[in-house]
Parts: C-alpha cells; sequence; structure tokens
C-alpha cells in the first residue's frame, strides 16, 4: 500500500459560523469530491473508503497546540508535549530531538523498506540556512525537514520544482516569482490542479510521500497577505483533485498539528480538535484514533498491507 500524506498548518475544526473561513468560502469541490466537509459538525463522517474525523491536538496537556511538539507528535506516534511538559513551537525542542532520530515517520516507513519522499520545494537559501543553523545547535525548520535531513531524504529545491518533481509550499508556485530575496523568477506559477497531479505522479514513483502546506498558519497569525479566502479556494481545487483521481492501492492521509485558521477572532492558535482524513485501501482502520499522536502507528500498520 502507498501512502500520500498532506498536512495541513493550524488548521482545526470548527462549527459554522461568520467566524469560519471555510464556511464563509465554501470547499464545494471538496465536498463533492469526498461527501462533507471541513466542519466540526460533520465529524465523524464515515463512508465506504473514506473518513473524517475530528481528533485532539491538545494531548492531555493544558493550553492550545504548537507546531514543535505537535508535528513531533504526529511524524513519531508519540506526545511530544508530555514528554517536553507543555506545548512548544514553531519549532522541535531540543530535548525532543534525540527522539525524533530514533523514531521519526521515516526511519519507521525505510525499516519497513518503503522508499519516502519529502515534495516540498524550498529555496536554496533557506536549506543552506537551516542546514547551517543546524550546525549551531539551533533548528528552524518543520519536523519533517529535520526528519528528513536526519534520514538522508533530500530536500528538493527550485530544479525539482521546475521539473514538476516536487511540489511549492504555496501549492501554485506563485510565491517564487514574487518574492525578490528568496524566489527565482525562472519558476512558472501552475494551477493546483497541475500541483495535485504532480503529488499524484511522485506518488506512483515512491512509497510514502509526504507534502506540508503552511499558509493556512501563516494567515491566521497575520503574516502573509494571502486572503483566506484564495488560501481555501486553492486546497479546495488541490484536495480535490487528489482525491477524485487518487490510484487504486494508494492511500490519502490528511491532518494538522493545531487549530487557529479555523477562527478569525483571534490570531493565536485554538484548542479546537483538528481534522483527520483517510482515503483508499485501509482507512477505515484509522476510524478509532482520537488524537494526532496515534495516526503514525496505524499508518505504519497499513502500509504494510
Amino acid at each position: 500500500m502507498k501512502v500520500i500524506f498532506v498536512f495541513l498548518d493550524g488548521v482545526g475544526l470548527a462549527e459554522r459560523s461568520e467566524h469560519n473561513p471555510v464556511f464563509i468560502t465554501p470547499m464545494t469541490r471538496f465536498k463533492h469530491a469526498f461527501g462533507c466537509e471541513l466542519f466540526l459538525e460533520d465529524a465523524p463522517y464515515i463512508n465506504s473508503d473514506k473518513l473524517m474525523l475530528a481528533i485532539d491536538a491538545g494531548l492531555g496537556v493544558d493550553g492550545a497546540g504548537e507546531s514543535g511538539t505537535g508535528q513531533f507528535s504526529i511524524y513519531t506516534g508519540i506526545n511530544g508535549a508530555k514528554r517536553f511538559g507543555r506545548h512548544y513551537g514553531p519549532h522541535i525542542p531540543s530535548s525532543l530531538r534525540p527522539i525524533l532520530a530514533e523514531e521519526n515517520i521515516f526511519r519507521k516507513l525505510k525499516s519497513l523498506g518503503k522508499s519516502c519522499f519529502y515534495a516540498n520545494a524550498y529555496p536554496k537559501r533557506f536549506i543552506e540556512w537551516c542546514l547551517d543553523q543546524r550546525t549551531k545547535g539551533k533548528i528552524r525548520s518543520s519536523v519533517l525537514f529535520e526528519a528528513a535531513i536526519l534520514e538522508n531524504i533530500p530536500i528538493q529545491s527550485s530544479e525539482a520544482l521546475k521539473a514538476d518533481k516536487a511540489i511549492s509550499g504555496d501549492i501554485i508556485a506563485r510565491w517564487w516569482r514574487l518574492n525578490e530575496t528568496d524566489g527565482e523568477q525562472s519558476v512558472q506559477e501552475i494551477s493546483a490542479t497541475q500541483a495535485a497531479r504532480n503529488l499524484l505522479t511522485l506518488a506512483q514513483q515512491h512509497e510514502a510521500v509526504f507534502y506540508e502546506f503552511f499558509l493556512t498558519d501563516l494567515a491566521a497569525h497575520g503574516k502573509i497577505q494571502t486572503p483566506s479566502s484564495e488560501i481555501i479556494e486553492r486546497l479546495d481545487e488541490f484536495l480535490s483533485v487528489l482525491i477524485k483521481e487518487l490510484p487504486k492501492r494508494t492511500m490519502l492521509l490528511l491532518t494538522s498539528d493545531h487549530g487557529n485558521f479555523e477562527d478569525t477572532r483571534t490570531t493565536r492558535h485554538t484548542q479546537n480538535p483538528v481534522p483527520f482524513l483517510a482515503m483508499g485501501e485501509g482507512a477505515l482502520a484509522f476510524s478509532g484514533i482520537k488524537a494526532i499522536d496515534e495516526i503514525c502507528k496505524v499508518m505504519l500498520t497499513v502500509v504494510k498491507s
């Protein structure tokens, strides 16, 4: 069984309301393709080979989830907030780095003989800066980026992106032509449909493909100018194509590390549950999970089949 894992940063599940951007800008394509919408009232949704659950990102620790310990929990199957003693972010705390080195998802998949691919494309300057920071004992990347470094999985740059062998962090690669410092004018913008198909092609070439989308959290924190409506429309198109064109013997998984984007009344993280979506053969094996640290174990069981 192959797997495509899509991570959305800072996306919780909330009820339909004027404060929820997903209610203001409906994901009509996603609803048609998957069968439900990204609202708390719609979970749990279980239908044949697909499900959506509202799962806990708080992990039994007071306060709202954070990216460092949340992503660690997703990608190791270990409760990072409890191990560290509190929620922590945006990067992985130093004391959890040795555990990540031993228990990361890439290592676990490789031990099963699965080929892994980290699909995100990053500017060369950012990659070099992150590697330089590592030499100083500092991790300034996502947890999955760090796991890829630990497991010698290549970090893709603009060259792979231009060859349709990587996916831009904004899906459509518009960012590269707009960013004068780290961007690259030779990178051409593509549609969200094409980006999804590129990801599906990568899944034909590798057994486990991971993609992370961070604009949701950045927008909710007010750190980028891209409107929430545009982000939702982009995700609507991207995810609907992945769902409609998902090959047989391939499983699509999607989740988040904490809430944020779903509530416009705050720029801080929320304590809402986060979505967990599974589609494809084996999807119903996830029907019993309750929290983000339970995803990894079930995924490893399913991909062995």
